[in-house]
């Protein structure tokens, strides 16, 4: 292997064969909680709904192979992929050089789709370098690292996406606090069916649509609606739980961006189907359901409804609680 002839100054890695790593899909916000709640998904069918990364080798220069569903919306030079980005800061990070590997990157998630696409190359990667090299990185500082590098995709660091995907659970962001996130109570009944239209919604264009301020009744608003939902968790109180899911800072300014989201809502809405809201930016859109038959009609439904694009997806799926992790 190329490490062997590497300086002793070299961070050398024990792996001799291929290792591979997955973080799943998030949705940040969940409605309620903007840039401060975030939840990962997965299908209850076991499909991995999210990237995975392959640590083939070692060599002389780093390489990243390419495939998946969505490999076609990603740029096809990968030298400026957020894989390869991740490895550098990475090693910035450490403060010195590594070996240089030969990568192979799963591209499961749409990008610009409200799924955390961005956060869970991010996530996936960081995860699997710091794996790889023994884990010479804390908890909290690999949480960090993955925040400044999404912050660099989406223009602000924020932690929404790049929190569930890395720790799973839905998470709630603690600003100012060492710990930076906390995992919340959840029903286990609940499914979430997360339905991707197939066209694609940047983050940055998503968020220039926003007021740069928000008056004080606004304010009040979220903050009432954020406590009322954490509380009825705490309390596994359903009813009030589903009540609190008012999106009152971003969906009013995005609802022009995603103009069928109020139909849709009305016919699920008919369908017993309480919530139907905006994934993270958008234009992925999330129902949450109280039973499986619920979930099956919410997305055979919204399936439908988007069935003509072909990189529109539809799953039904269950709170992550593992996370990222090597499979």
């Amino acid at each position: 292997m190329q490490s062997n002839s590497l300086p002793n100054n070299v961070l050398k890695s024990t792996a001799i064969k291929t290792r591979r790593y997955y973080a799943p899909a998030s949705t940040g916000n969940f409605s309620v909680g903007f840039d401060l709640l975030g939840a990962a998904f997965e299908p209850v069918n076991g499909d991995l709904f999210g990237d995975v990364l392959e640590i083939c080798a070692e060599q002389a220069q780093m390489s990243l192979e390419i495939t998946g569903r969505y490999q076609h919306q990603l740029p096809s030079d990968s030298s400026d992929n957020l894989v390869l980005r991740c490895f550098y800061a990475f090693e910035k990070k450490l403060g010195k050089p590594l070996p240089r590997l030969q990568l192979r990157l799963h591209k499961n998630l749409p990008v610009g789709s409200g799924l955390g696409s961005s956060a869970c190359s991010i996530v996936v990667a960081c995860y699997a370098f710091n794996d790889y090299f023994s884990a010479p990185l804390a908890e909290a500082e690999l949480l960090q690292l993955m925040a400044e590098a999404e912050g660099q995709v989406s223009g602000s660091v924020h932690y929404d996406n790049v929190a569930p995907s890395y720790f799973g659970g839905l998470q709630l962001m603690l600003p100012q606090s060492k710990q930076l996130c906390r995992a919340l109570p959840w029903f286990e009944h609940w499914r979430v069916v997360l339905c991707y239209p197939g066209t694609v919604l940047s983050t940055k264009a998503a968020r220039e649509v926003l007021p740069k301020q928000v008056s004080l009744a606004q304010s009040i608003m979220f903050a009432g609606m954020l406590s009322r939902f954490v509380t009825a968790l705490y309390q596994q109180d359903e009813s009030e739980a589903l009540a609190a899911l008012q999106d009152v800072i971003a969906e009013p300014y995005r609802l022009a961006l995603i103009p069928q989201l109020t139909q849709l809502r009305a016919d699920l809405q008919a369908a017993g189907i309480l919530h139907l809201g905006i994934s993270g930016a958008g234009p992925t859109l999330f129902a949450v359901c109280q039973s499986d038959q619920q979930a099956s009609i919410a997305a055979e439904y919204l399936s439908r409804h988007y069935e003509k694009n072909q990189d529109a997806i539809t799953h039904i799926c269950k709170l992550s609680s593992a996370g990222a992790r090597a499979l």
